[in-house]
């Protein structure tokens, strides 16, 4: 209004200008992250329905094999397929009911499926930074209230290779992400003071189901249970031990106790040898370099070291003061894909879980920049990249820069730990 000034004496400014602008950024970053979202969500599903139609699905091909050879008491590693089935036999439970149906009917199923494990593996991870537990500051909301961090997160998993991947050959690789970010997000929050003894429970009850779960398909996630162990979260660790003893009399059941015995004790250690396989692993980079014998002394050699980072810097730090079980999480999830004997370019979708772990873990505490954000992206594009490239069969070289990107995102989570670490 005309004659009115402000304590000085001075007509008051026209701030509407300079309101107009954060007003509008505001609104373009909502366009931005809903476009994001829906080309994320486009992407996926594509993919789904070009696997449908074209049915690329030749690795479930292979399990829905498997399970009907399972119910007629036949051999489920001795298949008619070319290709073997390489997974332990409480695998082949999880599948029974697809068994039940024609191998089209059990594709389609399998590929909603697929759509709702990822689905879960999303929620899960973005669950973990629900409540703040005693790695952050106290901050306002939860993650499922904060868009920027859920749509960028779902463009990491949208748009990873490795995803689409799993969707056209029908890998069981987003069954094991989900039994691994669903225990991610159960142990972060056990270190939440503020919970109550039954919550604490459940949770210790769904972490050791999800964990018992991961072990029974792929013995690799037992690292999960030592980490639980050495956090001292025992009822976690000894229900995980109990379910995955009850599944594994299950399994032999099912399938024999001698067949069981025979895969744990010598089928176990020959999984590299079908010829259609390729690798991306460590093991596999030393085995062209170097050759064996020396090959697996270098390997080995390697995958002490990454231990020895573990207990000396990621580890013993945290444990003075407070912890940061995310990152521990992210960084065992890390090791688990690195210094596996065994890797395909498939496997590498586990990585989705350290990738949103530690995207989470920067936005919340405050630690997310520029040089931060580029780090995560480049192992991740570089990760996609490669896979992609693997995938085409443009040369082990492309494909092997998979492990370059795995590296530089366990470096980036162990400078993470050992930068809060610090008095």
């Amino acid at each position: 209004m005309e004659g009115v000034q402000d304590k000085d004496g001075k007509p008051p400014k026209d701030r509407s200008a300079h309101a107009a602008r954060p007003v509008h950024a505001s609104g373009m970053r909502v366009v931005f992250l809903f476009l994001l979202a829906a080309a994320a969500l486009a992407n996926h599903f594509y993919f789904n329905l070009y696997s449908l139609w074209n049915h690329t699905l030749t690795d479930f091909h292979v399990y829905h094999e498997a399970v009907v050879h399972a119910q007629h008491g036949q051999s489920v590693y001795n298949l008619d397929s070319p290709m073997p089935f390489l997974y332990p036999p409480f695998f082949l439970i999880l599948l029974w009911p697809l068994g039940w149906l024609s191998e089209p009917a059990a594709m389609r199923v399998w590929l909603a499926a697929q759509s709702l494990l990822l689905a879960v593996s999303f929620a899960a991870l973005l669950a973990a930074y629900g409540r703040r537990g005693t790695e952050t500051s106290p901050r306002r909301g939860g993650a499922f209230g904060d868009p920027v961090l859920a749509v960028w997160s779902l463009a990491l998993v949208s748009f990873f290779s490795p995803v689409m991947l799993n969707c056209l050959y029908g890998q069981a690789n987003l069954l094991h992400l989900a039994l691994l970010s669903v225990f991610s997000a159960a142990y972060v929050r056990s270190f939440d003071p503020n919970r109550s003894e039954r919550a604490r429970r459940q949770g210790d009850g769904l972490a050791a189901l999800a964990l018992s779960f991961a072990v029974s398909i792929r013995v690799v996630p037992a690292a999960l249970g030592v980490l639980a162990a050495l956090q001292r979260r025992w009822r976690m660790v000894r229900w995980a031990a109990a379910l995955a003893a009850v599944e594994t009399v299950l399994a032999g059941w099912v399938v024999g106790f001698g067949v069981e015995w025979n895969y744990f004790t010598s089928y176990l250690f020959h999984l590299r040898r079908p010829a259609n396989m390729r690798e991306i692993s460590l093991l596999a980079l030393c085995d062209q370099w170097i050759g064996a014998p020396a090959s697996r002394f270098v390997f080995w050699a390697a995958a002490a070291a990454g231990i020895a980072v573990f207990l000396g810097a990621v580890l013993k730090p945290t444990l003075r003061l407070a912890p940061a079980p995310s990152l521990h999480l992210a960084f065992v999830l890390v090791s688990m894909v690195l210094f596996s004997p065994l890797v395909e370019y498939h496997h590498y979708v586990l990585l989705l879980a350290p990738f949103v772990l530690t995207l989470g873990y920067l936005k919340d505490s405050g630690n997310l920049s520029a040089g931060s954000a580029l780090v995560l992206l480049f192992a991740w594009a570089a990760v996609s990249f490669s896979s992609q490239m693997s995938y085409y069969r443009y040369g082990d070289a492309a494909g092997y820069a998979a492990l370059l990107g795995a590296f530089a995102l366990w470096l980036q989570i162990v400078f993470l730990i050992m930068q809060k670490s610090r008095p």
